[in-house]
Formats: structure tokens, C-alpha cells, sequence
């Protein structure tokens, strides 16, 4: 308890709150010259349940650190998943280093789905120059089922870029399975055969007649790759071995294994 005298008076000053104190010592080291020290604080900043911890972080990538710091504090907002993020965040998603853009991505696509404000963040991620900034863009359009990213993932696709397969196939609907498979010959064959794979691996695609078609579709592609989506759909139907379309993916398996 500190004491303090004003006017005569003698007043008992209460000491500050233990959570306080720790939240400014956390503060200081953030501006530590050990890099792994400032890295410690903003990783222990992530973990606090402190409401003001947000606010240290944010004030902190305003102000500006070191990248490796500074990727270190956005690695500690990805699981705040707080709105209040989004303005920082924005300009980090269009920093010159890949891999602030990366981070900045993955914070925006973890926000709450309802924030409209991270859509266009994670379209625009979708053009990056760089594979790993796309690929995180995709995975959380993917993630969020935001459909208005159907058409630039398309796009992806036909330029045989890997991170558009496993989004698409989380947007898929039955219009979307069509279109393509509509695209046979014009998308490259592993990443046609690994959209369509992933689509049948999803409990709630369908109706199973949708399903065959995909079926059909993989059976037209010669090679590995179609095979192996056909057996991992097996595997995954193990639990349903009576659906038609699981009954035309064991035949084609079947055919190719004893030719």
C-alpha cells in the first residue's frame, strides 16, 4: 500500500491490479531489442484472457516492429478472432513481406463469419503474387462458404493452382460440381481429379445422383490421380457401401486395378 500526502491529508493509494502490471511489463519487452524476448510477449499477449491485451497488440503492429515481431503479434490475433482487428490488420495484408501478408490473411478469414469487411481482404489475397498468401485466402473463402469467391477460384483452377481445389470443394453445390466437370480438358488433370475427389468426401454433398455424375466424370481421366480420388471416396463411403455412386467408384477401381 502506498501512501501519499495531499493538503495535509494522508491518503493510502491502492496498489495496481497484478493483471495491470503484468500487461505493462508485457508492454515494455515488446520493444525489447532480444527479438525472441519481444516474440515472447506478444505470443503471451495472444494467451492473455485480458480484455486491454487486444488493444496492446493492435497499438503495437500500428506503431510499428520488426517483422519477425511484428508477425509475431499477428499470430497472437488470430485466435482473439476479434472484429476490432480488421483496420490494422488490412494494411498488413498488403505489406511488402509475403509472409505479414500470410498472417494478415489467416487473421482476417479467422473474424467472426458475419463481418462483411473481411470479404474483400480475402479476394484480393487470391490474387497475390505469392502461392502461400493465396492459398491461405482460398482455405478461408473456402472455410467462411463465401460463394462470391466461386468465379476468381475458378480462374485458380484452369491456371493449376493447388490451393483452389480444396475451396472449391467446400463451395460446391450441384450447379457448381457441373461446371466443373465441364472442364475436363481444360483445368489440369490432378487439380480436376483432387476438387472433384474432395467434393465426394464430403458428408454433405450430394444427392448421390449428383455424386455418380462426379463419379463418371473421374472415370473419364486417365492416370493416378483420378484413381486415387475414386479410392479415397471409397474409403471414406466405407460406412455406406449400398450408395450407387460408391458402387460406380468400386467398379472403375476395380477395372483399372485388374487391367
Amino acid at each position: 500500500m502506498k501512501m501519499l500526502i495531499l493538503g495535509g491529508v494522508l491518503l493510502l493509494l491502492a496498489p495496481r491490479p497484478a493483471a495491470a502490471k503484468e500487461l505493462e511489463a508485457l508492454r515494455t519487452q515488446l520493444g525489447a531489442a532480444d527479438l525472441e524476448q519481444a516474440q515472447e510477449a506478444a505470443k503471451e499477449l495472444g494467451a492473455s484472457t485480458d480484455p486491454k491485451a487486444l488493444d496492446t497488440i493492435l497499438n503495437a503492429l500500428s506503431v510499428g516492429a520488426p517483422p519477425a515481431v511484428q508477425g509475431a503479434l499477428l499470430d497472437a490475433l488470430e485466435g482473439k478472432k476479434d472484429a476490432r482487428a480488421i483496420g490494422v490488420v488490412s494494411h498488413y495484408a498488403r505489406n511488402r513481406n509475403p509472409e505479414l501478408r500470410k498472417k494478415a490473411i489467416v487473421v482476417v478469414g479467422a473474424l467472426p463469419p458475419g463481418d462483411a469487411r473481411a470479404v474483400p481482404i480475402l479476394l484480393t489475397g487470391l490474387s497475390d503474387e505469392t502461392p502461400e498468401v493465396r492459398a491461405a485466402a482460398a482455405e478461408a473463402l473456402g472455410r467462411r462458404r463465401e460463394h462470391t469467391a466461386v468465379n476468381p477460384l475458378l480462374e485458380l483452377l484452369e491456371r493449376g493452382d493447388a490451393s483452389a481445389a480444396p475451396a472449391l470443394a467446400q463451395l460446391a453445390t450441384p450447379e457448381l460440381a457441373r461446371r466443373i466437370s465441364d472442364q475436363l480438358g481444360r483445368v489440369p488433370d490432378a487439380q480436376l481429379c483432387a476438387v472433384l475427389g474432395a467434393m465426394l468426401e464430403r458428408p454433405d454433398f450430394g444427392p448421390d445422383p449428383v455424386r455418380v455424375e462426379v463419379v463418371r466424370t473421374l472415370s473419364k481421366v486417365p492416370g493416378a490421380d483420378s484413381t486415387a480420388a475414386l479410392v479415397e471416396y471409397l474409403a471414406s463411403s466405407e460406412k455406406d457401401k449400398l450408395r450407387p455412386s460408391r458402387t460406380a467408384a468400386q467398379k472403375i477401381v476395380d477395372q483399372r486395378s485388374s487391367q
